[in-house]
């Protein structure tokens, strides 16, 4: 029977079992207490069935012991599934009775070795003093990846699901049955658990399932990476690729809790998945989109498989700079301020300034990381302009090699963006002006590429065509990655006034950023019948400009009001700072009058009731939001 055949036999065999006991699951979790009840460092806000890892263990357990033994790979599979019954084990007494990060990490670390011990390492062509410590990392960082990545419905059994079918497809092209099998199991269970797990969820598949879930897709990226020979490192890649969701997802929770001071190992409502609920997305959108990224993700690993190797780095480099990109803007968000004043459950407040949403994030490690993301784009442009125009060397002939073409290229390029100034500021509203610039500049770079070619190998090694793709590739590389920012918020907008029930909407500038801003803002996104879409703030503080806030930028001071109002199309301005600053308000509105805008101010009073009266004159206002 062909390798995908089994592969799909596991997948049906393991999806089914787990749509059947999964409903037992649920039952039985109520009998026996074994609920999930809100907490303030959880997502949810309804007690919810635990222990849904038991049915997508079960189903998984039944489908390789009867497959495996049919498809001739039982000892091979029973290692892997070893090591998933370890980590079943210890995430159920973790769902039951709690366990320390320690003996977590001890179970995971003897799964990983179970898998070696199976014969399969990281990096096929790898030596083993290589691959050994990898490996080890691998299956420890994406088991954990995929824990974390278990805090809002329906997500990790998505992502696992997409990403086990990705992983699959590519072990099953390469004649690889142990990793079909394994994937076919794997992704069956997840995608068949997703039917009770996605919005409203009604159960949870605790450690015990979300453990098994990394474990299983980690184990499979390493098993499916000898499957098909291709270019150098294009096995390494493509689970990067397939897995790059719940890297992005750990690697922003981590970088983003250190720069605030907080413990990493706490829990938080600072994931990617929440992030996007802050930049205005729906629950389930926030979700489908981290899918659809997941999909999309995946995809790029399969084109390995259908284009030639440069072509895949290619694809590779930008991918990694979207990610980037997407990262980088939602970790500007300050997810921790909320905590300061309504108390969403994010970690303790850190006293350190670096909780500020930019604290942290110096200017050395800014240029850093657009120099890191430049050099992708400008060797991704380089390797698919070589695909698309030339063949042998980088001139589209003979005389340059690849390799050291490509560094006197990018070494060029890059001193040429930054001799222009493109790391001299942040690229988060860039408008007209700085397009052109970037334009202007990467045509300068051209020029300064052709004369360092010139220069160093002759005139023949001057390609006009490969230089000509390569501009405009690089072009739209570079454009992409600096209004990113701006096309992230700019989609928020406009998916927030898309889904507005109401039939017309009104721009709302706010003006304050501090607590009272904050708490303006909720009631605005709370509010399920509000026809105001915020769309950016104005403080007096002029630091603050360009900052992003809660998903919202900081356009400038309150000086700029009347000209905010006329670029933006702003209807409303609600001044959220209190009665310590009277005068401010009094100028804002001066301002919104002079350009016909309305004006509010936004106060949170306590008011005196009395039986059958109520005293609407008079308050004391309260500053903070009631207990």
């Amino acid at each position: 029977m062909p390798v995908i055949a089994w592969a799909a036999a596991a997948a049906c065999l393991s999806g089914a079992a787990t749509l059947l006991l999964t409903p037992a699951m649920i039952k039985a979790a109520y009998t026996f207490d074994w609920v999930d009840y809100p907490q303030a460092d959880r997502w949810h806000a309804t007690p919810t069935a635990l222990m849904g890892g038991v049915a997508m263990y079960g189903a998984g357990a039944l489908a390789l012991l009867l497959l495996g033994p049919l498809a001739g790979v039982g000892t091979d599979v029973g290692l892997i599934g070893g090591g998933a019954t370890l980590l079943f084990a210890v995430g159920m007494v973790d769902d039951l009775w709690g366990v320390g990060p320690t003996t977590k990490l001890a179970a995971q670390v003897g799964a990983a070795v179970l898998l070696m011990a199976a014969g399969h390492g990281f990096g096929p062509e790898w030596p083993l003093w290589a691959s050994a410590p990898v490996t080890l990392v691998w299956v420890i960082g994406i088991t954990n990846a995929v824990n974390l990545l278990d805090n809002m419905d329906g997500l990790a059994a998505g992502i696992g699901g997409i990403a086990a079918v990705a992983l699959t497809a590519f072990a099953a092209a390469g004649g690889a049955l142990p990793a079909a099998l394994l994937g076919g199991t794997v992704g069956g269970a997840a995608l068949g658990f997703l039917w009770f797990n996605a919005k409203p969820a009604r159960i949870f598949m605790g450690d015990c399932g979300s453990l098994v879930l990394g474990y299983g897709v980690a184990a499979l990226a390493v098993m499916g990476q000898g499957a098909v020979a291709a270019g150098p490192g294009v096995a390494v890649l493509v689970p990067i690729c397939a897995l790059a969701v719940p890297i992005l997802d750990t690697t922003l929770v981590t970088v983003a809790r250190t720069q605030a001071g907080r413990p990493v190992t706490n829990g938080g409502q600072d994931h990617t998945s929440h992030r996007l609920v802050t930049l205005g997305l729906s629950e389930s959108a926030a979700v489908g989109i981290l899918h659809g990224m997941g999909a999309a993700a995946g995809g790029v690993g399969l084109t390995a498989l259908v284009v030639e190797p440069t072509l895949f780095y290619a694809a590779c480099a930008f991918g990694t700079v979207a990610l980037g990109v997407i990262g980088g803007s939602l970790g500007r968000l300050d997810v921790y301020r909320a905590a300061r004043v309504g108390g969403d459950g994010a970690p303790s407040v850190s006293t350190s300034p670096s909780s500020n949403a930019q604290a942290g994030q110096g200017r050395w490690q800014t240029v850093a990381a657009y120099l890191v993301g430049d050099g992708l784009l400008i060797g991704g442009a380089l390797a698919a302009a070589h695909a698309l125009v030339g063949s042998g060397g980088l001139a589209g002939g003979e005389g340059v090699p690849i390799v050291e073409g490509g560094l006197l290229v990018g070494a060029i390029q890059l001193a040429v963006l930054y001799a222009m100034g493109l790391y001299q500021r942040l690229w988060r509203h860039a408008g007209t002006p700085g397009i052109a610039r970037i334009v202007g500049t990467i045509l300068l770079a051209q020029a300064a590429t052709a004369g360092g070619l010139a220069l160093v190998y002759g005139l023949g090694a001057v390609s006009a065509p490969l230089l000509m793709v390569d501009g405009l590739i690089l072009t739209l590389g570079v454009l992409g990655s600096r209004l990113g920012l701006r096309g992230l918020q700019r989609g928020a907008s406009l998916y927030r006034s898309r889904v507005a029930p109401a039939e017309s909407t009104s721009n709302v500038l706010l003006y304050g950023t501090g607590e009272r801003g904050m708490l303006a803002l909720r009631a605005l996104r709370d509010a399920e019948e509000t026809d105001r879409v915020p769309v950016g703030f104005v403080d007096p503080d002029p630091s603050k400009k360009n900052q992003v806030v809660q998903g919202l930028p900081v356009f400038g001071g309150a000086g700029a009001c009347a000209d905010l109002c006329r670029e933006h199309d702003i209807d409303e301005v609600i001044v959220a700072v209190g009665d310590a600053a009277a005068d401010r308000e009094q100028e804002v509105a001066r301002q919104c009058a002079e350009v016909g805008v309305a004006c509010r101010s936004f106060d949170v009073r306590m008011k005196p009731l009395g039986a059958g009266r109520e005293d609407s004159t008079h308050g004391e206002p309260m500053h903070r939001p009631p207990a």
